[in-house]
């Protein structure tokens, strides 16, 4: 389709920022517009603060899961793995995200760090490698990884080696509902021995 205008008739009051430019005969006014700062209470969850690296050797192990406050939803904008400790032999391994509709119990917990230091303490929770995992229900992603046996001087695996990205243009991110019963979990589907990785998951609170 070719461009078009809508003639608009100038009045008083705040000035508009515009760029002019000419379409056909006609001159027109382009709006200039500045996108604003995200205002949402935001969050990484991440075993750096304190915690160890989590093994991979146990198959199907939630390697972390992220349970929701009781009265704000979580927003998921993105997840990342990174191996820490080299793997036993090379391997391709499966890991999985799935929700939870309940949280598991007996591993270790981990921080919810504010990025801002203004926002207030997250309600969300975190932990990783429980010894009962919660109750999954729906599976949401699944990727492969390629888990590294040795370094190599010039190392052609780009790290993180495993990275899911809900912060899409024109889609929702993934929502986690209020309510302490409501998580996800990154699941280990296949046991990898003497690998450990790092995982941060990136999330959002809000009460909409």
């Amino acid at each position: 389709m070719p461009e078009s205008l809508v003639q608009v008739t100038e009045g008083s009051g705040k000035l508009l920022h515009t760029f002019q430019r000419t379409i056909g005969a006609n001159t027109v006014e382009d709006e200039v517009l500045i996108t604003g700062e995200n205002y949402l209470a935001s969050y990484i969850c991440n075993l750096g603060n304190g915690g160890a690296a989590v093994s991979t050797a146990t198959a199907n192990s939630h390697l972390v899961q992220v349970m929701a406050g009781a009265t704000l939803k979580v927003r998921v904008r993105r997840i990342e793995l990174w191996q820490s400790v080299m793997a036993t032999t090379a391997a391709i391994g499966t890991i999985g995200i799935y929700r939870l509709t309940t949280a598991g119990t007996g591993g270790t917990v981990q921080a919810v760090s504010a990025l801002d230091t203004s926002d207030a303490a997250a309600g969300a929770t975190c932990m990783s490698l429980p010894t009962a995992k919660g109750t999954e229900t729906t599976p949401i992603a699944f990727g492969t990884v390629d888990w590294m046996q040795t370094v190599t001087a010039s190392n052609p695996f780009a790290q993180p080696v495993f990275v899911l990205d809900f912060d899409r243009p024109r889609s929702k991110p993934l929502i986690i509902p209020a309510g302490a019963a409501n998580g996800i979990a990154v699941k280990c589907i296949t046991a990898v021995a003497a690998a450990t990785v790092w995982v941060n998951v990136f999330i959002d609170e809000s009460n909409f």
